[in-house]
């Protein structure tokens, strides 16, 4: 393995780690103060955005409680599985080229998960979720 590789393999590593550091972090900020960051949409328009609930969710996936995640935004999963997903595309795209690039154009799956975002964030307003 060439040393470049391994370069960036070692980043793509510490954005791995920093990124759970972070949450992790947050998580126990949250635990310790019970102070959370608010929605700003929410809070101006008094409509739940499609994240709304992600936070509770994040801590409820940390503590292995999948009904709970679903429970606070039913779209959570959804949000994990194509996060999970662009990144781990990116940071292999990243350590085989050294070139970080989020894609081509609108995929599929894309498109299916940008739709049902939209669809998301309309139903759970009607119907009060």
């Amino acid at each position: 393995m060439d040393r470049e590789l391994k370069k960036r393999i070692g980043r793509v590593a510490l954005a791995v780690a920093l990124f759970f550091f972070a949450g992790f972090s947050y998580a126990a900020f949250i635990k310790l103060t019970g102070w959370r960051i608010p929605c700003v949409f929410r809070l101006i328009t008094g409509l739940k955005c499609p994240g709304c609930g992600i936070t509770h969710s994040s801590v409820c996936f940390m503590h292995f409680d999948f009904a709970g995640m679903v429970r606070y935004n039913l779209f959570a999963p959804e949000i994990l599985v194509f996060t999970g997903w662009v990144f781990a595309y990116t940071s292999l795209h990243y350590i085989k080229t050294g070139k970080y690039r989020l894609g081509t154009g609108c995929t599929a799956a894309e498109i299916i998960f940008l739709s049902s975002f939209l669809i998301w964030w309309v139903v759970r307003n009607i119907a009060g979720m």
